[in-house]
C-alpha cells in the first residue's frame, strides 16, 4: 500500500511557499519534484500560480521545488470521499492547483520511501534526475545536480487508525548547499 508523506519540519519563510497548476497528461504527488520558473498562463492577472515542467540535467537551478501534502484526496472515479480523508493518498491530477515549496539549504522535510526511487539511508543523498518528477537515492550527488537532500535520520510516520498502529516509513531529509561548478577565470 503506498502512502506519500513530504512536508517541511522547519517554518518555511512565505516567499518560499508557491502554487502550481498540474501539466496536461500528469499525475503529481507530495513528494513530487519540479522546476517551476514561468507562472502559468490562466489569464492576464496570474502573477502566483507556476507551470512547472520536470527536472531536466541541463537546467537544474534555483527554481527546483518539491510537492507538499495538501488538498484532498481523489476517489479512483473523481468523487472526494465521505468522512476522515487520507491524505497519504492523495494524487494530484492534471490542471489542479497544488501547493509546493522552493527549496533552500537547510530546509528539512520528513519524506516517505514511497516518494523515493531506491532505498533511502541515513548519510546518502536524494536528488531530482533527468526528467523524472522523483526523487532517487544515492551514495552521491551527480555534479549537475542543483537541489539534493542529505537524509539525516529514519522515522515512522503514524497513519492513524485503529490504535494507531499504521505507519510509513519516512526520511528526514535536509536540502543541502549546491556544489556549482566554478570557472577559475
Amino acid at each position: 500500500m503506498v502512502n506519500r508523506v513530504c512536508y517541511p519540519m522547519t517554518k518555511v519563510p512565505y516567499h518560499n511557499v508557491a502554487t502550481i497548476v498540474v501539466p496536461a497528461m500528469t499525475t503529481l504527488y507530495p513528494g513530487s519534484i519540479v522546476l517551476a520558473d514561468t507562472y502559468a498562463s490562466l489569464g492576464r492577472k496570474n502573477y502566483s500560480v507556476f507551470a512547472v515542467t520536470q527536472p531536466q540535467t541541463a537546467n537544474l537551478s534555483e527554481q527546483m521545488a518539491i510537492v507538499i501534502n495538501g488538498g484532498w484526496e481523489m476517489l479512483p472515479d473523481g468523487r472526494r470521499p465521505e468522512g476522515q480523508p487520507d491524505y497519504t493518498k492523495y494524487e494530484f491530477t492534471a490542471g489542479e492547483v497544488v501547493t509546493i515549496v522552493f527549496l533552500e539549504p537547510k530546509m528539512r522535510f520528513q519524506i516517505s520511501f514511497d516518494c523515493i526511487t531506491g532505498t533511502p539511508a541515513v548519510g546518502k543523498f536524494l536528488y531530482p534526475t533527468d526528467q523524472a518528477y522523483l526523487l532517487t537515492e544515492g551514495d552521491a550527488v551527480p555534479a549537475a545536480t542543483f537541489s539534493s537532500f542529505k537524509v539525516l535520520a529514519l522515522m515512522d510516520f503514524g497513519l492513524g487508525g485503529q490504535a494507531g498502529a499504521q505507519f510509513a516509513s519516512t526520511v528526514v531529509a535536509m536540502v543541502q548547499q549546491p556544489t556549482l561548478a566554478v570557472d577559475p577565470d
